[in-house]
């Protein structure tokens, strides 16, 4: 694991040594940044990485130009190895990072707060399968639909990463503008309905 561009390309990544968190591939991560960078999501960007693990993703948009990035973690050992990789990567000026469960994070902030804070892009990576926990998806979207209710109108993205099997969930408020697939892996990316 490895940053793959931009000010921290090589700088190797630590991860959690364990099954319970899903780091992306390297071969995946730069087909995933490769269609971010052609659709000018990253450069400026004020980005938010949910269920970040140890940061990965948001650190990959960091070093490719991102101005700033909210990272969401409940697990204190992945937060712990996050901030080593900020900090390795030189990144970590940029980035704020919250330790906590993300639906507890995004309920829990003011209406003030929510006015204040807006994303460009929204990276967002579950830990649950779409494909295997239908019981759950409701709750999923409902979650989905508060995070992308931080989205900028317009060119804004929420990326979800999830199953190539799975069929891309329909969060109220959110419309699906692009998925990619590549084998197991997919991505969907939603905008803001209304835009």
């Amino acid at each position: 694991m490895r940053v793959l561009a931009g000010t921290a390309r090589g700088v190797p990544l630590k991860t959690v040594p364990d099954f319970d968190t899903r780091p992306i591939l390297d071969r995946v991560k730069k087909s995933l940044f490769s269609i971010l960078e052609t659709s000018a999501l990253i450069q400026d960007a004020t980005v938010a990485d949910l269920y970040a693990g140890t940061g990965t993703q948001g650190i990959e948009a960091l070093s490719r130009g991102a101005e700033t990035c909210l990272f969401v973690e409940k697990r204190a050992d992945a937060v712990a190895l996050l901030k080593e990789n900020l900090a390795k990567t030189r990144l970590a000026e940029k980035a704020d990072v919250r330790c906590g469960d993300v639906r507890t994070y995004l309920e829990g902030m003011t209406h003030a707060a929510i006015a204040a804070m807006r994303f460009d892009l929204i990276l967002y990576d579950p830990p649950f399968s779409f494909s295997r926990e239908a019981a759950t998806r409701a709750a999923a979207e409902t979650e989905m639909a508060l995070a992308g209710s931080l989205l900028y109108p317009g060119h804004a993205r929420l990326v979800l990463r999830l199953e190539a099997k799975a069929d891309p969930p329909a969060p109220p408020g959110l419309a699906l503008a692009r998925s990619w697939a590549d084998g197991p892996h997919a991505f969907a990316f939603y905008k803001l309905a209304s835009t």
